[in-house]
């Protein structure tokens, strides 16, 4: 068991490690700073543990073997709610209305698949929940933090990403094709040259529809390069890895299999994912929402190429890393 669980605990004891690390150095920009290691630490810590064995394929299998179906539901359920607890009671920010909101929201996420019968009626009610909460952008308003400066929410975030992956994973026994933090040499060759093909015309389409500025990061090398392999890797490990498993391994996945039409799978894909950029900076970013069509279509692609979301979370990841570095 333990050698089968090796990577994914030297993984949680390097991403522990820096969590502390970065606590330590954010505690110093910060006036009042103690709730750092007594609430937001102790809340990423069991957070990120939660996070890492929802992706890694033995975690995951560990959880399955748990039943019946529904007690996996109801730990999932419990475990998505103890880090805000964590987190808000230590730094005196709990709410009760904001409490039972996130119950309400995670027990329909968690018990989902558990209760309800596998039907397509019921995958889209899935995903639509999925979605909710990322469009209300609900959690910047359960996750209150003492200081302003410092963001919680995106605590509320992992949860979800988890929280959903592990619901459609295991409990709904989703095949989304490979599935981990990874990817292999062909999915990085592949994820590397669809960037290459569809990073001009991005850039050329948001700049015409004036999405985006040209305003390069500047500042020392070693700052720059610290910068991009932070944005690489963050939007690799959480927006990529969440964006593109259910854009492309769960909705795409579904429509290449009842359609069996790689075309209309690949466009009807982009055009929800696009959609779900509506709600971008303001209600409603059409220009945003055109530009991130067109990436979803290049990542349809590379995900009917490849048959796997690692290769889409390269060309994702690279993107999203070009843009930071050099636009707003």
């Amino acid at each position: 068991m333990l050698r089968t669980l090796r990577p994914f605990l030297i993984t949680l004891v390097c991403t522990w490690l820096a969590l502390v690390l970065a606590a330590i150095v954010y505690s110093k920009r910060l006036t009042h700073s103690s709730w750092i290691f007594t609430a937001a630490l102790p809340a990423f810590l069991f957070e990120s543990a939660l996070y890492l064995g929802s992706i890694f394929t033995e975690t995951r299998a560990c959880f399955a073997s748990l039943r019946p179906v529904r007690l996996q539901g109801m730990l999932l359920w419990a475990s998505a709610l103890i880090p805000y607890t964590i987190l808000s009671f230590a730094a005196g920010t709990f709410h009760g209305n904001a409490f039972y909101l996130l119950a309400v929201l995670t027990g329909a996420f968690a018990m989902w698949h558990a209760i309800l019968p596998r039907r397509l009626a019921y995958d889209v009610g899935f995903l639509v929940i999925a979605a909710a909460p990322f469009i209300t952008r609900v959690f910047t308003r359960l996750y209150i933090s003492p200081d302003p400066h410092a963001q919680m929410d995106i605590l509320g975030h992992l949860m979800w990403i988890r929280t959903g992956v592990i619901a459609m994973l295991v409990l709904r026994a989703w095949n989304p094709g490979p599935f981990s933090f990874w990817p292999t040499a062909r999915e990085w060759r592949m994820g590397g040259f669809a960037f290459l093909c569809a990073i001009i015309p991005l850039l050329g389409l948001a700049l015409a529809l004036h999405d985006v500025r040209y305003a390069p990061s500047t500042g020392p090398w070693w700052r720059v390069g610290g910068l991009t392999l932070g944005y690489f890797f963050s939007a690799l490990w959480v927006i990529a890895i969440g964006e593109e498993l259910f854009f492309r391994g769960v909705i795409e996945r579904a429509l290449l299999d009842h359609w069996k039409i790689p075309p209309v799978a690949v466009a009807v894909s982009a055009v929800l994912y696009g959609c779900a950029h509506l709600w971008y900076r303001a209600f409603p970013n059409w220009q945003h929402t055109v530009v991130t069509t067109l990436l979803g279509v290049a990542l349809g692609i590379v995900y009917f190429r490849a048959g796997s979301v690692r290769a889409c979370m390269v060309t994702h990841a690279l993107v999203v890393t070009t843009w930071r570095l050099f636009f707003k």
